[in-house]
């Protein structure tokens, strides 16, 4: 029976379609997969051309490096590795000339170093980190397999450097120039996508739609975007001249993100708060204005991502409606002064507030166009300097991360010498690699998991690939074809966030444990002896990081919330005000990034550091906004001693909350309010002056507010959940 035209025409349609669905969906999985191979294969081959005794430092160093799909991030890698390699080969010099042939002080001196790489390594949460973790263990590998050989030393530096630079050329080539992936079409598109949804935030805090645990998880959710956003940015500026040359407005852009965000949420807070206490003459009078502004922002189905056009048109809005906003604000102004002078005080508080957002909403809005027509039109350069947002982790935090890698070396160290193993070194190895791994991932506790499991299967792998295959090998085509199908399932699995670090850890372990040298020796018993050695040293890693303070545990989020509350009670309250802004807000940025690994309930429970965080940004940054402007302002000379009165009361409220200490600090910000209320300029016309101390006003009423409205999440007992 033939098939009607109608219908093979029908069928062959729904296959073309079929294959499209796969190219988009699994096309660019497979194409990555495929150029890992090529990758390490062309490592392999150079390496072995030249002569180089073990080529697998090369396979290593590709797997690594192309974790990436994006050339860009693989050529940042491999310049923070290249980095790393030198710094930790200069150490292993170091180390073999002073301990040569001492074994103990050797390994006590290999456990401190690398314990301080690892610390570098949990500390800089960048691109830096991976320059850490390649000082660590470089040294490791370099300098073992001369403990009891030391004119081997330079031998083996030469030939780690050199092999980790046929990696690192391989793999930036092989990404950049065979079907590349951009970083800049990925920042661009995750930018755009990023701009709309804050779009779309800002809309929510202005109607009010979201209530303020919604609001803070959209807000939380945002500030992780952006931070994606900073790594692809770190890795856009390797592979394209127009993005590096726009290097500082995308660095002023994450600043004016975390500025306008802030704002925003305060203003949320705010009309929260002016509910709560009960004054409908404000709390109507400022909704009018937020509901005014709301009209200019476009729906989610008009985003102002979509078309550069239409950005520019959104900013000429607000350029329009901040002109007009004086006019409206004095006729709200009228309808409110019937109801009494602090009712006049809380709308003036909240149009400041909302002034504030609009402004800082605008200058972000300028920085986003720049960028967005870096290839359409020109753009003129921003006289002001980006001021660089460091991401870092607590000092306490990083340091534990040292120590369990400190202590995972030194216990296999310990029982290498007890009990003489000759193949431990694979085991001290392999505890450095595990431990600098685990101090760059977001969840250790789980990669942990996915590591073991990925050295295993690496392991039986390397048994086929070395008893079965590798002897029936005839020439260098048959070995990479061997190689192969091993290499593709660790890309394919590293290609999937679920099983990724088990990928990775497949390729990284079935490069070391293939044991590829040049030329090649079959030795069963030492191929053994390393797989054994090898999960011995992940085992012991992987218990340090699940037992010894781990990484999600209420020790570790406690120090974060310590250093969140340090924060206000310091920083706010005493820093150095030049730059203290945007360092206030990156601190609490990076505790905002801590929250999202907690689980949602517990003693130290997602929700109460969320509360915690809030509280911290709405009171420290308009603490900081009120020094700014008293700064500025001729104020009388009552106010110094009212200023120094009040920041010692918040720096209690957050140095040892309790409620005694808050009702202290409410207090002190109606003392200083009586002292700006005694200057009598709020009833005359706006000059510049009355517009300082409606600032100031503005300030001190939000965090009275938030006092109020118990915003810092205390116990019935007064005391803290922390504590």
């Amino acid at each position: 029976m033939t098939t009607p035209p109608a219908a093979a025409f029908g069928n062959l349609k729904n296959t073309t379609a079929v294959v499209r669905l796969f190219g988009r969906t699994e096309g660019p999985i497979l194409i990555h997969v495929l150029k890992t191979l090529l990758a390490v294969i062309a490592a392999t081959g150079i390496s072995m051309r030249l002569e180089l005794v073990a080529p697998r430092t090369a396979m290593v160093t590709v797997v690594i490096l192309m974790m990436h799909r994006q050339s860009g991030m693989v050529m940042a890698r491999g310049f923070y590795r290249g980095l790393g390699m030198l710094a930790g080969n200069l150490a292993a010099l170091v180390l073999i000339a002073l301990f040569p042939q001492e074994r103990v002080l050797f390994l006590v001196a290999l456990s401190l170093w690398i314990g301080l790489c690892v610390w570098g390594a949990a500390y800089y949460r960048n691109y830096q980190s991976y320059g850490f973790v390649l000082a660590g263990y470089a040294t490791c590998i370099t300098a073992l397999p001369a403990i009891d050989h030391p004119y081997a030393i330079f031998d083996n530096v030469v030939t780690s450097l050199s092999e980790v630079s046929i990696g690192i050329l391989c793999a930036s080539l092989v990404s950049a120039l065979i079907l590349p992936q951009k970083v800049r079409d990925m920042l661009l598109r995750t930018g755009e996508k990023h701009f709309a949804g804050f779009i779309l935030f800002v809309r929510s805090t202005l109607t009010m739609d979201l209530s303020s645990d919604e609001l803070g998880r959209t807000h939380l959710r945002l500030v992780a975007e952006r931070a994606q956003l900073e790594n692809l940015r770190s890795a856009a500026v390797f592979e394209d001249p127009a993005l590096r040359a726009h290097n500082d407005a995308m660095i002023r852009l994450a600043g004016r993100f975390l500025d306008a965000g802030a704002r925003f949420h305060s203003l949320h807070q705010f009309r929260h708060c002016l509910r709560a206490i009960g004054d409908p003459q404000a709390t109507a009078a400022v909704d009018r204005l937020c509901a005014a502004f709301a009209m200019l922002i476009p729906d989610s189905d008009e985003s102002p991502a979509a078309e550069l056009s239409q950005s520019k048109l959104f900013a000429g809005n607000l350029d329009k409606w901040t002109d007009e906003f004086t006019q409206t604000c004095d006729a709200n102004r009228l309808v409110v002064r019937g109801a009494g002078p602090q009712s006049l005080q809380y709308f003036d508080s909240g149009a400041a507030q909302l002034e504030e957002a609009v402004t800082s909403l605008r200058l972000y809005l300028t920085d986003f166009i720049a960028i967005r027509q870096l290839y359409t039109a020109p753009t003129r350069a921003s006289v002001e300097q980006p001021v660089r947002i460091v991401t870092t982790a607590n000092r306490m935090v990083s340091a534990a991360a040292g120590g369990r890698a400190i202590l995972a070396i030194a216990v296999v160290s310990l029982f290498w010498i007890a009990s003489g193993w000759t193949g431990a070194t694979s085991a001290v190895i392999s505890a450095t690699i595990a431990s600098a791994l685990y101090s760059v991932m977001p969840a250790p506790a789980q990669a942990t998991r996915q590591m073991v499991a990925g050295c295993l299967l690496s392991w039986l792998a390397s048994l086929l690939f070395n008893f079965y295959l590798l002897p029936r090998l005839d020439g260098f085509a048959a070995l990479a074809a061997a190689i192969a199908p091993f290499i593709i399932f660790g890309s394919y699995l590293n290609s999937f966030p679920k099983t990724a670090t088990i990928g990775l850890g497949f390729n990284i372990y079935f490069c070391f444990l293939s044991n590829l040298t040049n030329p090649s020796v079959y030795a069963p018993t030492i191929t053994f002896d390393a797989g054994f050695s090898t999960m011995l040293g992940i085992g012991v890693a992987s218990l340090a990081y699940s037992i010894v303070a781990p990484y999600g545990g209420d020790w570790v989020t406690g120090l974060y919330l310590r250093q969140l509350r340090r924060l206000v009670a310091k920083d706010a309250c005493y820093g150095r005000l030049s730059g203290l802004m945007l360092r206030f807000d990156s601190g609490v940025r990076d505790f905002m990034q801590q929250i999202a690994i907690r689980p949602p309930a517990g003693r130290l429970g997602q929700g109460e550091l969320l509360a915690w965080s809030f509280a911290s940004m709405e009171i420290g940054r308009n603490l900081i906004e009120l020094r700014e402007t008293a700064q500025a302002a001729a104020l009388p000379s009552t106010w110094p001693a009212a200023e120094t009165t009040l920041r010692t009361a918040i720096s209690a409220a957050f140095s040892a909350p309790s409620k005694r200490v808050v009702q202290d600090a409410v207090r002190a910000i109606g003392h200083a309010l009586a002292v700006l209320d005694g200057i009598n300029e709020i009833d005359k016309k706006p000059n510049v002056e009355t517009k300082f101390l409606v600032r100031m006003r503005a300030s001190l009423n939000f965090i009275r507010l938030s006092f109020l409205d118990r915003l810092l999440p205390l116990d019935l007992d007064g005391s803290v959940s922390d504590r």
